[in-house]
């Protein structure tokens, strides 16, 4: 019994020694960016390991012992595990380093397009990635919008009110007031309102932009791409930015954000705010206003708990609302210096007797959950999205009122709002092997309400509008059900052949209620989206690869039928099939990039909108074309000058045509909205003025080709006669860093180039092709736009 007790006492050491525990963790940049491959070793040992794709590692180690947390371009650091089981680790970069590490090429960019992260390189997709710096030297940008427009094959417009958006991609049009042509999705949120598309652009880490139909990993209306957004996450150390500036046309901004932990290393919050306002640069010279003032505010605010290795919750509330002018046209009827059918000139002013103005409510709120397990990852996103547009201006009526312009007889007014909520699952694998997989289920929920009418002056004199009576266009209900199910798979057949296939199907089920005219309307579809890539690489860092997909636009409803247009109150949905071969490449120690791809797209029912004229009304309604196609082909370079200079560049070029519709005049025209060629090239520049102390520069040379406006004859002209020519911005940024400071001055079209964003000969509908009542209208471009702007990091 002695004896016994005696080895006990003998061996207690021993065992005390032999004692291990298990310490698992996330290691982010100081942008809350994951890092792949840090090493992690226990100080003194061998023993080690390197964090995934998402930064998460697992170590056993004694319970006392250092981690040593190692990785290029970041200064190492080294933690007492004191007992811990989780350490969350945020490395900061090494700027004794920095210059060696930019040397070392771009390849190190990930993305998230296939809801994993990767590099962009290795991925067989068009994908084009900007980081927090890229962004914040981008001059004058201050939407999601004003930066897409910078991409080739990527158009963007805002017209008629601060909600309204036109966008194109691939030559894939957005439809007004109908579902965007790409999806866009935030910190893994899918955002169901077009309109948002317009949202300030602040605090963001990310932008990634995909090319071609995704509709298997995003579903509905990814017919032409998708945006995904990185917000900067919220961090495990306090810190914080507030900036102001002031431009032309009276502009005034304002952008804050603080991070940090409330309980270190497990909960952390991030706070961001924006403001702008402007009085405006284009002058309605009846009223002697402006018409393109703005004021915008955002509020975004996330709550992250890092409860343990494997469980991470994130709740993420914003509040947003823009106000704007609205209707801003210019009608050739009221401008002798702007004749009629005359799309590419860009003289006159706006002349209304109303002056229009327009706002965008949006509150969100999501909840994200993430749970770690030993081979796979389980995800869950749900939000909830309110949206409400408005606008109010002068009405484009024809008989009995000729009203446009200083007659103050009638004016319009349209609210359209959403309310939105979506619940995604994903199952993700995460071991390291040949294949990797991803099944996910999507739902989503829209009630949606649709009123426009218009405002009859009982005295038509009275330029106050005092006395008026309302008459309604329409006053629609909809509700929109969806369901999707997808499953993606993704093998190495050998270290250079890659095979991924996927099948996504979507159910929906869609019901009108119309309130004026007393009727209810439901239908349902089902939309089947298959989608197979292969890549090989014929040499290191040089892929060649081959993709086909089907992606498909949701059905709608037109606010009200018109039969004689052709206008059906019902749209159909609207398919397409994509072929796409392409090229990434990369040359000189990954100092240069190279990419390219091929693309040819057909559409099955393509929705095509178009103004009509009923009567004494003005309606925009959507029609459904039975076939159309696309063929073009795409460019994108970097290339890595110095340590001092990086060049950037892309172009795009697509031939469209319409194949099959019910108007004749239709078939064999080109696919309206949608320039037909772009290109943009870009000189970023970096220089040490000292330790603490850079100058940065930046000058972008953006290109838009020739465009179409519509897509048949409907309005007595041929579509060849009536296009918006070619155009080049030229914008520009430089700043000055000092310790925590930096001074910017930036110019957007800084030779102040002119071109419409809208045009549309209304003249000729009336059959007078010289202008009639209304005359042609455009909507004018932005003019030359320039600012400076401090700001503060602590």
């Amino acid at each position: 019994m002695l004896k016994n007790l005696f080895l006990m006492i003998l061996l207690l050491p021993l065992v005390g020694f032999s004692q291990t525990t298990t310490v698992s963790g996330k290691v982010h940049s100081a942008q809350g960016t994951p890092l792949l491959g840090v090493n992690v070793i226990e100080k003194g040992t061998n023993n080690g390991v390197v964090t995934d794709v998402d930064g998460i590692y697992s170590i056993e180690v004694d319970p006392d012992s250092f981690l040593q947390f190692s990785y290029v371009g970041f200064e190492t650091e080294e933690v007492n595990v004191g007992g811990r089981s989780t350490i969350n680790i945020v490395l900061e970069e090494d700027a004794s380093q920095l210059q060696e590490v930019i040397l070392q090429g771009f390849t190190d960019v990930k993305g998230r397009a296939r809801k994993r992260l990767e590099l962009i390189q290795e991925v067989p997709e068009g994908i084009v990635a900007f980081s927090s710096e890229e962004i914040d030297m981008t001059a004058g940008v201050m939407d999601i919008g004003g930066f897409l427009t910078q991409i080739p094959g990527v158009n963007y417009g805002e017209t008629q009110d601060p909600g309204t958006v036109l966008i194109s991609i691939r030559g894939i049009p957005q439809i007004r007031y109908g579902p965007s042509p790409i999806a866009t999705v935030v910190d893994g949120v899918y955002l169901a309102s077009p309109e948002l598309n317009n949202q300030a652009l602040f605090d963001i880490e990310q932008v990634e932009v995909i090319k071609g139909s995704q509709g298997l990993f995003y579903g509905k209306n990814a017919i032409g791409g998708a945006v995904i957004i990185t917000t900067k996450q919220p961090t495990n150390d306090f810190q914080g930015k507030v900036g102001v500036g002031y431009g032309n046309g009276n502009t005034s901004t304002v952008e804050a954000n603080i991070s940090g932990p409330i309980v270190e290393n497990n909960i952390y919050y991030r706070i961001g705010v924006n403001y702008l306002n402007r009085d405006g640069l284009i002058k309605n010279t009846f009223l002697d206003e402006y018409v393109d003032f703005r004021e915008d505010i955002g509020l975004r605010g996330m709550l992250k708990f890092e409860l343990n290795s494997r469980n991470t919750l994130s709740f993420t509330g914003q509040y947003a609302k823009n106000e704007g002018g609205a209707i801003t046209y210019v009608s050739s009827a009221l401008n002798d210096d702007l004749p009629g059918m005359a799309p590419n000139t860009y003289e006159g002013t706006p002349q209304a007797d109303f002056l229009g103005n327009g706002s965008l409510d949006n509150k969100f709120i999501s909840g994200s959950y993430e749970r770690n397990f030993d081979n796979f990852r389980l995800l869950s996103y749900t939000s909830y999205a309110d949206v409400e547009l408005f606008y109010e201006g002068d009405y484009l009526a024809f008989a009995p009122f000729d009203n446009y312009g200083p007659i103050p007889a009638v004016y319009q007014d349209m609210t359209r709002a959403s309310r939105t909520f979506n619940e995604e699952l994903r199952l993700v694998s995460t071991a390291d092997s040949k294949l990797n997989w991803n099944l996910g289920l999507f739902y989503q929920h829209i009630d949606s309400d649709w009123i426009t009418g218009f405002f009859t002056n009982e005295d038509p004199t009275d330029y106050s509008y005092s006395n008026t009576t309302r008459s309604l266009i329409n006053n629609d209900d909809n509700t929109l059900n969806s369901i999707g199910l997808f499953g993606f798979l993704e093998y190495d057949f050998t270290e250079r052949l890659n095979i991924s296939a996927g099948l996504r199907n979507e159910w929906e089920s869609l019901r009108n209620v119309d309130n004026l005219g007393n009727t209810e309307s439901k239908r349902s579809y089902s939309a089947f989206q298959p989608k197979i890539a292969v890549s090989y690489d014929v040499l290191e860092n040089k892929m060649l690869y081959a993709s086909y997909s089907r992606g498909f636009r949701s059905g709608a409803y037109n606010p009200i039928e018109v039969p004689e247009s052709n206008l059906e109150k019902e749209v159909q949905p609207e398919f397409t099939n994509s072929l796409e071969i392409g090229a990434k490449t990369s040359f000189w120690n990954n100092r240069f990039i190279f990419n390219m791809a091929y693309f040819h797209t057909v559409f099955e029912n393509q929705q095509i909108y178009r103004f009509i004229t009923s009567g004494d009304r003005s309606i925009l309604g959507t029609l459904n074309y039975e076939e159309s196609k696309i063929d073009g082909i795409e460019f994108d370079a970097k290339l890595r000058l110095s340590k001092h200079f990086d060049l950037s560049g892309g172009a795009s070029f697509i031939s469209s045509e319409i194949t099959k519709a019910f108007e004749e005049s239709a078939i064999g025209n080109k696919i309206p909205f949608a320039p037909q060629s772009s290109y943009n090239i870009g000189l970023f520049s970096r220089f040490s003025l000292g330790e603490t102390t850079f100058l940065k520069g930046n000058i972008n040379v953006e290109n838009k080709g020739k465009k179409y406006w519509f897509a048949d004859d409907i309005y007595g002209v041929d579509q060849e006669e009536v296009f918006q020519d070619p155009y080049t911005l030229i914008n520009g940024k430089i700043a000055l860093e000092v310790k925590s400071f930096t001074l910017a001055f930036w110019g957007k079209n800084i030779f102040n180039t002119k071109y419409n964003e809208e045009w549309w000969p209304l003249g000729a509908a009336d059959g007078d092709p010289t202008g009639g009542p209304i005359g042609d209208i455009r909507t004018p471009s932005q003019p030359r736009t320039y600012g400076v702007e401090l700001s503060y990091k602590f």
